[in-house]
């Protein structure tokens, strides 16, 4: 019996990632549910609902069909802020050196190894990545070539498994010349584990000229500038600045090898969790272990 209750339960929706504001609406609904068809028909009925649906809460999260897709975007526009992290993720304080570190955003899943992409730019890295071969378009929709996708991942797989020193090593490797790397560490505090960021910037410690890639995201665009390697002549500058675009093709974690899949940033529903107080923002982040891979701005 314990082994069937497991293989429906849903950890995407319950235990620590509940959703308790999601949870008590879906049992409220219920309640209303039960108590209409108890009136009109029989208490048998409205038993075997509340039963049937109890259990669906406290196994799959919620009752309502879809629940997570529409609940995140539903929470943002109520009062309060029931659903979102209080105020900003703090920059990284201290670095190697022990000096005081700021950055041009709190670190999220926006930083990227090849830096802000412009849109021109954007189109002539999507020429060359399609005429390569590294994607392929399939109607309006664009897919990951099957072999350079399984070049990748196997990529990700060797550099999960290094420590931060080694990561950061890599990343050196990977980075087009003249960039500078940098290792940056936050103190979490006495309730939370110390933050690491993976810094790339052209050396002049301008702000602005930094990006700030937490491990995840490292591990999947040196991943993805080491794969490329072997598909053309491109240059260090043009496979880093094709990492973050393909961030948003990955269909399983850089850490985990969990499924990805495009939420919202705010608390609900199993959501990773934002940075933002006011309307979320679109992202893609790993089911199993809320890694935010890529922010749709």
């Amino acid at each position: 019996m314990t082994s069937l209750l497991d293989r429906l339960r849903s950890p995407n929706h319950t235990g620590e990632r509940r959703c308790w504001p999601c949870t008590v609406t879906n049992a409220v609904l219920l309640g209303l549910a039960c108590a209409g068809l108890s009136r009109r028909r029989s208490r048998k009925f409205a038993a075997a609902l509340g039963v049937g649906g109890g259990l669906a809460i406290a196994l799959r999260g919620y009752l309502v069909p879809f629940t997570p897709r529409f609940a995140p975007r539903l929470a943002d526009r109520l009062p309060g802020n029931l659903f979102h992290a209080d105020g900003e993720t703090p920059g990284p304080a201290v670095g190697d050196a022990g000096e005081e570190r700021k950055s041009r955003q709190a670190p999220d899943s926006s930083g990227s190894l090849g830096g802000d992409t412009a849109e021109e730019t954007g189109e002539e890295v999507l020429t060359m990545l399609l005429e390569r071969g590294v994607v392929v378009p399939e109607g309006e929709t664009l897919y990951l070539a099957e072999e350079f996708r399984e070049a990748w991942r196997e990529e990700m797989r060797d550099l999960r498994e290094r420590d931060a020193r080694g990561l950061a090593d890599a990343l050196r490797e990977s980075a087009p010349e003249g960039t500078v790397t940098d290792v940056v560490e936050q103190d979490g505090g006495p309730f939370s584990e110390t933050k690491r960021w993976f810094v790339v910037s052209d050396g002049s410690g301008d702000p602005a000229r930094e990006e700030w890639l937490t491990r995840p995201i490292a591990v999947a665009e040196i991943g993805a500038v080491r794969a490329l390697a072997d598909w053309g002549d491109l240059d260090a500058t043009r496979r880093a600045q094709a990492a973050g675009p393909l961030r948003t093709l990955l269909e399983s974690c850089p850490v985990c090898d969990g499924p990805v899949e495009e939420t919202t940033e705010v608390e609900c529903c199993g959501g990773p969790g934002g940075t933002q107080a006011d309307a979320p923002d679109d992202v893609l982040a790993c089911g199993e272990c809320d890694s935010r891979l890529y922010t749709f701005r």
